[in-house]
């Protein structure tokens, strides 16, 4: 059985160098914590130019204050502190290491959930993951083959 019960605080991180990472609260932490020093990381890249300042600030503040839920798992027995993500700001920056992240998973859950119905429509398909490549191209052909590459969405 799992009991769900809000955290009255909230988890923020600051600007300081020195973070009070989410992997001191919870295992599944560690991923956050990855996650959000990579961001700081591409926030200082940004921050090098003028004209990706603005970027860098929202890039900064980024799930920079994540509300959890804490749950207590009892399937094994033993009491483990689980943290589900309740409410957070995300910057939506293209770059955004934590951003991406958070959509990658959100891609892979809609994935997963669309697969069984994808199996019984189809049930002798064969899954096969294709990368396609395309040798890089002069810059006077690049128009040409980028309109190449795009009628093949039409197949």
């Amino acid at each position: 059985m799992t009991k769900k019960v809000t955290i009255g605080s909230y988890i923020k991180f600051s600007d300081s160098c020195k973070r009070d990472g989410l992997a001191n609260y919870s295992e599944q932490g560690r991923f956050w914590d990855v996650h959000r020093s990579q961001a700081d990381d591409v926030q200082k890249i940004y921050n090098q130019e003028l004209e990706f300042q603005r970027l860098a600030q929202r890039i900064g503040n980024c799930s920079g204050i994540l509300r959890f839920s804490q749950i207590d798992d009892d399937e094994t027995g033993k009491k483990k502190l689980k943290l589900r993500l309740q409410e957070a700001h995300f910057c939506r920056v293209r770059h955004c290491p934590v951003c991406q992240w958070r959509r990658s998973l959100m891609w892979q859950a809609r994935f997963y959930s669309a697969l069984p119905a994808i199996i019984k429509e189809y049930p002798k398909a064969r899954f096969l993951f294709l990368t396609l490549t395309v040798k890089n191209c002069h810059i006077e052909d690049l128009s040409d083959t980028l309109r190449i590459m795009n009628s093949q969405k039409c197949l």
